[in-house]
């Protein structure tokens, strides 16, 4: 990851990275909670049919960047391959939205921390049920799941 003084890196640790000539996208399955924007956005880039499943040579950089920004969860990142062009960064103010039965979805310059260790971040979705198995980040494996059934 290409870091200066001004930017911090928000890749997750444990990120798989898929790389093209102007594009690396990295992925993190354990935050991944399948909203979809990605494969609806570009399917010839992102095609869980396929694999690999990502293709970062199949898609316009700034598209895919642009894509990649709104992914809710954090799972997936970008970092361009010139180091001329600057890491993926969050926003300010942190915004954090919700609605009945779903995690807290958080966008911005964030710093996680937990058990220890601070995570820069730019998007995630935080568990708020307590019944993660991914603390702090939520799996939908508690009872708040019901933003599974309908689109974002």
């Amino acid at each position: 990851m290409t870091t200066t003084a001004d930017q911090t890196s928000a890749r997750p640790v444990g990120a798989k990275d898929y790389y093209g000539d102007q594009i690396t996208v990295s992925f993190d399955l354990t935050r991944c909670l399948h909203v979809g924007v990605c494969v609806r956005t570009i399917p010839a880039v992102f095609d869980t049919k396929r694999r690999p499943w990502v293709l970062p040579d199949a898609g316009d950089p700034a598209e895919i960047a642009q894509v990649i920004r709104r992914c809710p969860s954090g799972a997936l990142h970008y970092e361009y391959t010139d180091p001329a062009r600057p890491v993926e960064q969050g926003h300010s103010p942190v915004t954090v939205r919700t609605a009945d039965g779903e995690p807290l979805w958080v966008e911005g310059a964030l710093e996680i921390e937990h058990n220890g260790r601070t995570m820069p971040e730019t998007r995630a979705a935080l568990c708020r049920c307590g019944s993660t198995g991914n603390q702090p980040f939520c799996d939908a494996s508690g009872p708040c799941t019901e933003w599974r059934h309908h689109p974002h």
